[in-house]
């Protein structure tokens, strides 16, 4: 355990001083600030204009920095061979590999921090203040964060970095439609499709759960717009957004043992 806290703590490091990362930060924080100039726009909807330009401005950014970094860091170390030295030490690879996955959690859980900070401060410069829904929002925002840095670890583990970047961002945006695909199987016309749908739909991570403002049911937590979601429906899905990631990691870990370096 004592490894894998150094090798966390290594990358969170390593990440941390990025710059490309501060380049994302940036573009985030300016675009949870521009909702200021859009709420100003908006006809007595400031808060609400607020909130979903905040919220998807953390959620997308987080996502572009969560394939960015469970990407670049571990095939830097391939390419630099800073990789050999450590697996040549008693270390490893399934704690290197667990490691790395627990230092970008903590360098992601820094950055999310601060993209939320921003995004409160203009909340209450709009008079609007944090809810029980808007904190379960940011809570499932998170758990999306975690699945998409297993899911990067995942594809690193054996691919290249552009096809990587390429299969996380594709496998992202068929998860955001996957319900959509659940429906184009229930045309008429597409009937025939259907199980390939629901195959397809079964597999790929859903991270339109992750979102559930199409999703609202009445029930005990508030979510963004004085709309409700169960507590069951949040359990049900932090659950598996972390059961998804775990299994990914373990996959990953077992290519990564197959993987030859040399």
């Amino acid at each position: 355990m004592r490894k894998i806290l150094a090798i966390a703590t290594n990358t969170f490091k390593e990440a941390i001083r990025d710059r490309i990362l501060y380049g994302f930060l940036f573009f985030a924080v300016t675009l949870i600030l521009f909702s200021l100039v859009l709420g100003q726009l908006s006809f007595n909807e400031e808060i609400r204009c607020t909130v979903d330009v905040g919220m998807a401005g953390i959620s997308f950014f987080s996502v572009l920095m969560s394939v960015f970094l469970g990407i670049t860091l571990l095939h830097k170390e391939i390419e630099k061979r800073t990789l050999y030295p450590v697996l040549s030490k008693p270390v490893s690879r399934p704690a290197y590999l667990t490691g790395k996955f627990l230092g970008l959690v903590l360098t992601m859980a820094v950055e999310f921090a601060l993209m939320v900070g921003v995004f409160l401060a203009v909340l209450a410069i709009q008079g609007g203040s944090p809810t029980a829904g808007l904190a379960a929002a940011l809570v499932l925002c998170f758990v999306e964060i975690v699945l998409v840095i297993a899911m990067a670890l995942f594809f690193t583990s054996f691919s290249s970095p552009f096809l990587s970047g390429l299969f996380c961002l594709g496998l992202f945006v068929a998860g955001r439609n996957a319900d959509m695909m659940s429906q184009l199987g229930k045309k008429d016309t597409l009937a025939w499709l259907k199980p390939t749908f629901d195959a397809v739909g079964a597999v790929i991570p859903n991270f339109n759960l992750f979102y559930p403002s199409g999703k609202m049911v009445e029930g005990s937590w508030a979510t963004i717009h004085d709309q409700f979601v169960t507590s069951g429906y949040m359990a049900s899905t932090i659950l598996y957004g972390l059961a998804y990631a775990a299994a990914l990691l373990l996959v990953a870990i077992i290519l990564f043992r197959r993987r030859d370096f040399i």
